[in-house]
């Protein structure tokens, strides 16, 4: 991009950023408003545990915690937005931070590891982006999302929004599954070949969707 385009990509971005900041700050504030400051700790509690892992959107089938599958996943979905936004306006700086720069120089392995193992992300660029970040494998993720995006050469706010595109997928796909898990755990319990039969359908699915991806993203 010349110089015309990266000022227009950089200025795209900052308002992408304003309003991810803004939309972010109001729904606390209307949380807050709603369960009180008590609210507060359950939900740096959930943010936590979904930030490390996406499974944790099944805790939302616990009778005891506050939040549901999909309340859960819309906490993912946020988190990533926050971490791809974080990436892409402050790359730079954090290579210079001792401990943050360790971790962005492996993610960068990680990302070209990526992208020789699967050298389609380069043919598909953008919605090879949003399948890497959706698909639950090693090397996929958010942080490797915006990472090999721009390695690919997507502009800032295309990647933000493959990224974004990507998450959504992935968190949408976490929520139903768990809200259909949780809604037959009666039957479930009563009967354990609907819980068999579920999963290894599931199972089986996950796998052929896989297979048909893969060989797409390993061709050259």
């Amino acid at each position: 991009m010349d110089a015309r385009e990266l000022d227009l990509d950089a200025q795209r971005l900052r308002y992408a950023v304003l309003g991810v900041a803004t939309t972010t700050l109001a729904a606390v504030v209307l949380y807050v408003i709603e369960s009180g400051l008590g609210g507060i700790g359950p939900l740096m509690l959930a943010a936590t545990a979904v930030f490390f892992s996406k499974l944790a959107i099944f805790g939302g089938n616990i009778e005891q915690y506050r939040f549901n599958p999909w309340e859960l996943g819309l906490i993912a979905w946020v988190l990533d937005a926050w971490v791809t936004c974080a990436l892409l306006l402050g790359i730079s700086s954090f290579k210079r931070l001792p401990l943050a720069g360790k971790a962005l120089a492996e993610a960068h392995l990680r990302a070209g590891n990526t992208l020789r193992e699967y050298p389609g992300l380069r043919r598909l660029a953008f919605s090879g982006i949003a399948v890497l970040v959706f698909l639950p494998i090693p090397g996929s993720g958010a942080v490797t999302g915006t990472l090999v995006g721009q390695l690919v050469g997507l502009s800032r706010i295309a990647t933000l929004v493959a990224v974004l595109i990507g998450a959504a997928l992935a968190v949408v796909t976490y929520a139903a599954v768990a809200a259909f898990l949780g809604a037959q755990f009666e039957a479930m319990l009563t009967n354990p070949w609907v819980l068999l039969a579920s999963i290894a359908g599931l199972c089986v699915f996950c796998w052929l969707a896989w297979l048909k991806v893969k060989r797409e993203l390993q061709r050259s």
